[in-house]
Formats: structure tokens, sequence, C-alpha cells
């Protein structure tokens, strides 16, 4: 972190991101939706879907989103230990012409850029497909425990501390198309779900919309996991026996989540059905 090669790496990842999202704006290209052999009931892969995302997918294929992500967590790890990070940033002042304030933005764009970059792909189940899993919740519930200590209001929005949150609704969503248990023993042994469900109790009106109707799809798709609606207890287990508090945490994701989504959109209601019912069957274990 802010080596020379990283401070250029930094300009490489806006003008990546910016790409991303021209691609964005782009009109879909709807003749793809009429190829022959494509399943017309889906969105389509990353590879024949309407939406462009070419820089996405040359990401993906080119077998670089681990390295990414690798890159972005040992930067929080870095930005997490003060005493490293003032040590780094006095050796880059006294070596080179930058201010304190030119390195904070160097690194603010970094976050950002890369950021954005891995959420964008995590959306995509063939990206995750290819993700070395573990170091992803590790990375997401090193970020929601670092959470738990701010007292404030979150960083920005665009930076880890709320992005984490979407890379965790992806992991929840596409579950059962990956290494399934493998991935729920994971969330079991870091406490990602406990991590991110006192995020949402303690931060969920600063979230974005789209971020509250993210974690509700995700809470749901995890409810609906049929791996984890037979071992559901082991996500609430304190010593041997069912911890009523976080049962209670968690039945508090309706009110936070679900609630406020169905009364904007009711038609929404069927698909957030399974965090619903699970809600409820909390609720029974708990009397």
């Amino acid at each position: 972190v802010l080596s020379v090669e990283w401070i250029a790496l930094v300009d490489s990842l806006k003008q990546l991101t910016r790409l991303v999202q021209l691609e964005g704006r782009m009109p879909a290209n709807t003749k793809v939706g009429e190829a022959q052999g494509r399943n017309k009931d889906s969105e389509g892969t990353l590879w024949d879907q309407e939406v462009h995302e070419n820089a996405i997918r040359i990401l993906v294929e080119e077998a670089k989103v681990n390295l990414c992500l690798r890159m972005m967590s040992d930067f929080k790890k870095w930005q997490y230990n003060p005493g490293e990070k003032r040590q780094s940033m006095q050796e880059v002042m006294q070596a080179y012409d930058y201010s304190e304030a030119q390195l904070e933005q160097k690194c603010n764009q970094f976050e950002e850029s890369l950021g954005s970059l891995l959420w964008r792909a995590f959306v995509h189940v063939e990206t995750l497909q290819l993700m070395d899993i573990p170091l992803l919740i590790e990375h997401c519930a090193m970020v929601l425990d670092h959470c738990q200590g701010i007292t404030d209001k979150l960083p920005h929005a665009k930076m880890q501390e709320t992005v984490v949150l979407y890379y965790y609704s992806s992991l929840m969503k596409h579950a059962e198309q990956l290494n399934n248990s493998e991935l729920l023993a994971k969330a079991r042994e870091f406490g990602i779900v406990r991590l991110a469900v006192h995020d949402v109790l303690k931060h969920c009106e600063e979230y974005p919309m789209d971020l509250v109707l993210a974690l509700a799809e995700g809470s749901a798709a995890l409810c609906d996991n049929e791996d984890f609606r037979t071992e559901w207890q082991t996500f609430f287990d304190k010593d041997g026996a069912l911890d009523i508090e976080a049962m209670q945490d968690f039945q508090k994701l309706e009110e936070k989540l679900a609630n406020p989504i169905i009364e904007s959109t009711p038609e929404r209601k069927k698909d957030l059905r399974p965090l619903l019912d699970f809600c409820k069957l909390l609720q029974r274990h708990m009397k």
C-alpha cells in the first residue's frame, strides 16, 4: 500500500470504474434475448445477458477478481492498523512530494473504485463460482466486526463498511449454487450472519434503499436455503443452548428490512416470504 506501483494502480482502477459506469448507461442489447438456447426465464449469465458489462466479464475471464479481493482485504487490514498506516504515510511523504491529504484521497479512490468493481462482479454467480469464498467471508466479517466499534455514522456509502453488505447479500442469494455446506460452515465460523444483523439494527437508517432491498433479498434467500433450514439452530448457538438475544435480533429484520419494502412495493412480499416465515419460526422457539 502506498508504493509507487500502488499509486499508479489507483489511477487505472478509477479509469476501469468509469468504464463500467459508462457501460451501465448503454442501452440493453435486446437481440441477446433472442439467442438460440438462452434461458428466457432468466436475465442471462455474465456472458449472454442484455446488459453491457464487458469490463467485469474480462476481469472474471482473466481470473483477476480473487486478486482484487486480496488487494482490498490487505488494504483494509493496513487501514485498521493505525500504527502501520501512520508509519507508511510518513515514509511516503518524506520520500515523495505528497501531502497527507493527497495520500488519504488516493486511499479513498482505491477503496471506492475497487470496492465498486467487486460489488458489480459479485452480483453474478459465475464470479462467485470462481472466488475464494472463505477469503470473501473472512473479509466481510473483518469489516463488519470493525463496524461494531463505530459509534457515530458509517463512512461514505461507497466505502467497504457499507459495500461489504452487498457482498454478503450476493453470497446468501447464490449460496445454493456454490459449495453450500462449506459456505454456511464458514459463515457460522466467522459469525457473519450475526455481524450483518447487528449492523442492520445499528445503521439501517443510513443505508441507501437499494442496499435495504439487497439485504432483504439476501436474508430471504438464506432463510430459504435448504441446508440452513435444517441446521439453523447452530447459527444461534451459545454454550450449547439457543441464544435468545441473537434470535430476537434476527427477528427484527422483518421490521427493519422487510416491512419498509412491502409497504412501498406490496408485490415483493412473496419474494420475502421465506424471511417472514423464518421470523415466525423463531418466535415459536422463543416461547
